[in-house]
């Protein structure tokens, strides 16, 4: 049996579509769905939820997947296969399969975090074999206990994204390796964390990025882990930082605006 926390808000056909395929596992599943339409704690706060709930279950692995992530009927089996096999791996994830093209891998493998977070992709067969990546993206990630129980859980600093970059980069600075499993695959719709979406939304995601740069621009870790990290120069850290601070400051003027039309 495997876990799989799933960070549920408003669209039940995406949670019911996402949940039958995990129904239709070729291993068993324990499904346990955040309900963010009741009390909306966001991302990062929903999976930690999940896996403290688990953390001291005798699980050797929890699956994190978004609603609008379909994972093919032996995806589970394959990456829980695949973490038996790799006693190093603390997070594994499959390709994700472009929606409308699932001939298309929009994600294999995690290129540049910040400011914006890029990821490997292409035709599919350009992802044939397993592969140690940088970081894996939060759509799904298959995480190991026994990683969990040494680094802890997410950081819940970031709200709704950066938390699945910044978990891997800790991961990885204890000497845990994070890899694609090309093997398990899923189709990926794409929601809130890779559109534009209301300056609410916008400002949040603002925020968690300025925090991401806060924690890991500014030493030399995060350049010995990261994508041409030595590209990564402090004026340019200063610049990007200052870009992020403005944009902050405009979507909060933003977001206030509305407040005060609404009244």
């Amino acid at each position: 049996m495997i876990p799989a926390i799933i960070p549920y808000y408003k669209n039940k056909s995406q949670l019911a579509r996402c949940i039958s395929y995990l129904e239709g596992q070729t291993v068993p599943v324990e499904i346990f769905v955040r309900d963010n339409d009741r009390d909306n704690v966001y991302y990062t706060a929903a999976v930690n939820e999940g896996i403290k709930k688990y953390l001291d279950q005798p699980y050797k692995y929890i699956l994190i997947l978004n609603q609008d992530m379909y994972l093919e009927r032996t995806a589970v089996e394959r990456m829980a296969a695949f973490m038996d096999s790799h006693p190093d791996c603390g997070i594994g994830a499959p390709l994700q399969l472009h929606s409308g093209n699932p001939d298309y891998v929009i994600f294999a493998g995690g290129c540049e975090a910040f400011p914006l977070g890029r990821h490997q992709h292409g035709p599919l067969q350009e992802f044939t074999e397993d592969k140690e990546i940088l970081w894996a993206n939060g759509a799904c990630m298959i995480l190991r206990r026994e990683m969990i129980r040494e680094i802890g859980v997410l950081d819940e600093n970031y709200v709704l994204i950066g938390s699945d970059s910044d978990y891997c980069f800790a991961a990885r600075s204890r000497g845990w390796q994070v890899w694609r499993i090309a093997g398990a695959r899923g189709i990926h719709e794409c929601g809130a964390s890779g559109k534009l979406c209301e300056p609410n939304v916008e400002l949040l995601k603002i925020k968690d990025m300025i925090y991401f740069g806060q924690k890991w621009l500014t030493g030399e870790l995060y350049q010995e882990l990261s994508h041409k990290g030595a590209e990564l120069t402090p004026e340019w850290v200063s610049q990007v930082m200052n870009d992020l601070q403005k944009a902050q400051a405009e979507l909060e003027q933003m977001c206030e605006n509305v407040v005060t039309a609404g009244r």
